[in-house]
């Protein structure tokens, strides 16, 4: 729920969606009339025209602003939001395609540090991936010494190397513990890289949504961090 809002520069959400809609601008404020609570029918009078919310659940601030040109501006640093918006004005509007202009400084900022962990999940799975293979060998070596010690009856010998194993296998277990606890973990923050692929995809209509989804995966397979923050705000890689 949304509450209409007295227009406040000092507190507009930094986190916008800028697009151009080839609508008439009175359309536009039909869907606000729809799809909002106002005390009386939102009027259009002529360009920039600009109505905003509070939402009763967070507080949280919601601006749109129609400009010139055909230009809409969406602030919120809600990007579930602003995803919601776009798509419920595109199918109110009939748009088939719709590419945006993005940016959600404070949602991004906490994807980054997501993508840190990932990658330091990776480098983790192979260090002990590592280890693994280099304690598997051990254990092959250390049993054909302990076998060879009980062929040749030397029990002091064939117990210190199994005493060897016992340790090998325990250090075994606790890095399969660790291994398993890394793989959960980078499956929480991998399903939370996807999630902000398909909220970036959310802000698009069409065409230049399935084109930001797939960019932004193209990035993510080659590592390129930067490049894939570049999509989610401009919808392509190049400039």
């Amino acid at each position: 729920m949304y509450a209409l809002s007295s227009p406040d520069s000092a507190t507009e959400p930094l986190s916008f969606v800028n697009c151009t809609m080839s609508e008439r601008p009175q359309r536009i404020v039909m869907w606000l009339n729809q799809n909002f609570l106002l005390p009386e029918d939102a009027e259009f009078k002529s360009t920039p025209f600009q109505v905003c919310f509070t939402s009763l659940r967070n507080a949280g601030q919601l601006c749109i602003k129609i400009k010139p040109a055909g230009k809409i501006s969406i602030n919120t640093d809600d990007i579930d939001l602003a995803g919601d918006i776009i798509q419920s004005l595109a199918s109110f509007l009939a748009i088939e395609d719709l590419q945006v202009e993005a940016d959600f400084p404070t949602y991004f900022e906490e994807l980054r540090k997501v993508l840190v962990k990932v990658d330091e999940h990776h480098r983790v799975n192979q260090r002990l991936t590592a280890d693994v293979a280099q304690r598997s060998s051990l254990v092959r070596s250390t049993l054909v010494l302990a076998e060879d010690a009980r062929l040749l009856r030397d029990m002091q010998n064939m117990k210190k190397q199994y005493m060897e194993l016992y340790d090998l296998n325990k250090q075994l277990i606790n890095q399969h513990k660790i291994r398993c606890n890394n793989h959960t973990e980078l499956m929480v923050n991998l399903k939370a890289v996807n999630r902000a692929i398909e909220r970036a995809g959310r802000l698009r209509v069409g065409k230049p949504k399935a084109q930001v989804i797939s960019a932004c995966r193209d990035a993510i397979q080659s590592n390129n961090f930067n490049m894939l923050f570049r999509i989610m705000r401009v919808g392509r890689a190049s400039s």
